[in-house]
């Protein structure tokens, strides 16, 4: 008998006249695996579960630097929103809480229409043992954004972020 006329008569064995050789090692690799997914699934192994440990409102401070700006009225309105963008990848509209505004020095060349502006933006973060973390990144001073509104994208970085239970939700800002 040669090896292929074993592997065909095997092949062909059925155990209870019904299930082949074949139908028996995928039953076997499927309750192999069942309990595998059960114990993934239930998070005693999830690395990335136990790193969330809770979402609290954060605030961040974003200054833009040098920005030449000729027109009068402001575009930075507490209450309103200005989409922003992290890392070049757009994130989402974030409420504007409060800004400062101040004019560049006299020695500037540009001085009549040159500005720096410090805009705090309020939003919801997971917070992470590494820090804030808003639309998959984290939040940290240095990272550079750019906030843009209907008529106005500017660059600018962020300064400070405030991670606080006594900051008061935009939702409930709005009813005061």
């Amino acid at each position: 008998m040669s090896a292929r006329f074993k592997l065909s008569k095997l092949m062909k064995f059925k155990l209870f006249g019904a299930l082949n050789i074949v139908d028996i090692v995928i039953i076997l690799a499927f309750l192999t695996l069942l309990p595998v997914v059960f114990v993934l699934n239930k998070g005693s192994f999830s690395p990335a579960g136990k790193a969330i440990q809770d979402k609290k409102d954060i605030e961040i401070d974003v200054l833009l630097e040098r920005e030449k700006i000729s027109r009068e009225t402001e575009f930075f309105i507490p209450g309103e929103k200005a989409f922003i963008t992290i890392r070049n990848v757009p994130y989402t509209k974030l409420e504007i809480v409060k800004y400062e505004k101040t004019q560049l020095s006299e020695d500037e060349p540009s001085y009549p229409y040159g500005f720096n502006f410090l805009v705090t933006l309020g939003d919801k973060a997971a917070i992470t043992p590494d820090g804030p973390v808003v639309g998959g990144n984290k939040i940290k001073i240095g990272l550079p954004v750019v906030l843009e509104g209907f008529d106005y994208k500017l660059r600018g970085v962020v300064t400070d972020v405030r991670i606080n239970d006594n900051i008061i939700p935009p939702a409930a800002r709005k009813s005061r």
